[in-house]
């Protein structure tokens, strides 16, 4: 994995906080391979609901030396994957609050971005479509006006 993030070119990883051994000293643990002075390490809260186990894992990215800079995604539908657009305002102004940057991963609503840059969010990821059903742009009108707020304020927005 270590070399094809190398090929890659990549500067940033994402890291999911709940998915991996947060000890940096165990050689089976990709942590142990990642060199964070050559890679920015993101800690992500994939897989996380409620609101409270996001921030938890938040935290313990943090608390492990990763970065106070993580993906939030509260996920509100196992299935589907969507996110739990209450949640993740929830946990988003909980983890701003406490020094965070946070980088919200939410639904490709305009009122729900803009409530997230209210929150004091660093970015705003609205979805093109589901994770991992390969539709590709699902609601292109939604992502361009989200794009138009940006760029009228200081909202980073990008699609994940």
């Amino acid at each position: 994995m270590v070399r094809a993030i190398e090929a890659s070119g990549t500067e940033m990883v994402t890291v999911a906080v709940r998915r991996v051994d947060l000890d940096r000293t165990k050689e089976e643990g990709i942590l142990y391979h990642l060199d964070p002075d050559r890679f920015f390490l993101l800690p992500n809260t994939a897989g996380c609901h409620p609101a409270e186990d996001a921030a938890r894992y938040a935290r313990a990215g943090r608390g492990a030396g990763i970065s106070d800079w993580v993906k939030l995604e509260v996920i509100g539908d196992q299935r589907t994957l969507l996110p739990d657009v209450q949640a993740t305002l929830e946990a988003a102004r909980v983890l701003v609050a406490e020094g965070f940057h946070v980088l919200a991963y939410t639904n490709e609503d305009v009122v729900t971005a803009l409530r997230l840059e209210d929150a004091g969010c660093a970015a705003v990821m609205p979805l093109a479509s589901p994770i991992g059903s390969g539709l590709g742009l699902v609601n292109p009108y939604f992502i361009r006006e989200i794009n138009r707020r940006r760029e009228r304020s200081n909202i980073l927005s990008c699609m994940s």
